[in-house]
């Protein structure tokens, strides 16, 4: 058996691709349309150099920050993603092994696993939401994640779901039932060792939302929870200001890749933003999240905490986002893609 260590992440995504069934794979690239701002998010960081200095340096070096009032070991936090269906214990694994690395985790309310369970994995847990329903339905959501003790809220507001991509787009079924378990089991089937990793559970790739009910209720399917999300009235900055009084807490807004934004965020007294563009999964064309953090450091950098998601796949991105004015960064793909291997997503 290979050794389960890898050297970078672009080795972890070799192997995923050749673990992981088509359409898994696929939905873990995702991007939209010509997949120019998923590229510019990564290519970005190439166009940044390095002035070091060689000697005078210190002999210890100190990783550790705070992000949203919470201490972390090194300026990397976990970004939400939905639905995890590359490993059987989803959510919670990466909860877990964000715990071991002194880091937090983002949880998204697209999430397979109860927030319960991931709070209770890593207390350093952030909740995301989406604007979906009424503001009792926020309220709802919001009261849930509280119960449950999230460290703070993550509001997104990037995110489009563009589903036109030129190299195609992944077959996602609704639920895993027998009807769909025929249509992709020629896929699934070359792919033994994922096959097995959910046959020893016992268990199917769960594709349900359950932090989009009440505990205990019966939570929608993902596209279930789609389609109520498109249905609903975008946001207004009044109600972003609304959301976060009612929290109470530590609050980012995800999303935000523009100066004037930036500045109605502030103004709406949010703790954090996060300079995203969804890893360039919404607007084909958005600017790398790179290109836009000096500028949105400069205008609002002295107001709030700014942390930046998109494109980081090595320590020398973490330090190009700092060295510009991010408290820290955000990953998503990044341990995704380690996951499959190694069966732990670090």
């Amino acid at each position: 058996m290979r050794n389960a260590w890898f050297e970078t992440v672009a080795e972890a995504q070799r192997r995923a691709k050749q673990r992981l069934p088509q359409s898994v794979y696929g939905a873990l690239v995702a991007g939209s349309e010509k997949g120019v701002t998923v590229s510019d998010n990564i290519d970005a960081f190439s166009e940044l150099g390095f002035a070091p200095t060689v000697a005078g340096k210190p002999a210890k070096r100190d990783l550790a920050t705070t992000v949203m009032g919470q201490p972390v070991s090194l300026p990397v936090i976990i970004s939400p993603t939905g639905v995890q269906a590359v490993h059987p214990d989803g959510e919670v694994a990466v909860a877990r092994a964000a715990a071991a690395r002194g880091t937090a985790m983002g949880l998204s309310s697209f999430a397979s696993k109860p927030v319960e369970e991931v709070v209770a994995a890593n207390p350093k847990t952030f909740f995301q939401a989406y604007w979906v329903g009424t503001r009792e339905d926020m309220l709802a959501h919001m009261a849930r994640a509280r119960a449950a003790g999230a460290a703070g809220l993550i509001l997104t507001l990037d995110w489009a779901f563009a589903n036109g991509r030129d190299w195609g787009s992944p077959a996602i079924p609704d639920r895993v039932n027998l009807k769909t378990a025929i249509q992709f089991a020629p896929e699934v089937l070359r792919r033994p060792r994922w096959l097995l990793g959910y046959a020893k559970t016992g268990k199917v790739p769960d594709l349900t939302v359950p932090n989009m009910t009440g505990r205990g209720e019966a939570p929608p399917t993902f596209f279930g929870a789609y389609r109520q999300w498109a249905a609903s009235p975008l946001p207004t900055w009044d109600d972003v200001r609304w959301l976060r009084e009612q929290w109470g807490g530590p609050f980012m807004v995800k999303g935000v890749t523009r100066v004037d934004d930036a500045k109605r965020a502030a103004d709406a007294g949010v703790t954090a933003i996060s300079v995203s563009n969804h890893g360039g999964n919404d607007l084909d064309g958005t600017p790398a999240t790179i290109r836009v953090l000096p500028g949105i450091v400069a205008a609002v950098g002295g107001q709030l905490e700014i942390v930046l998601d998109g494109g980081i796949r090595r320590g020398g991105d973490v330090v190009k986002a700092v060295a510009l004015g991010a408290r820290a960064v955000m990953i998503g793909r990044a341990y995704l893609w380690a996951w499959p291997r190694t069966g732990r997503p670090a």
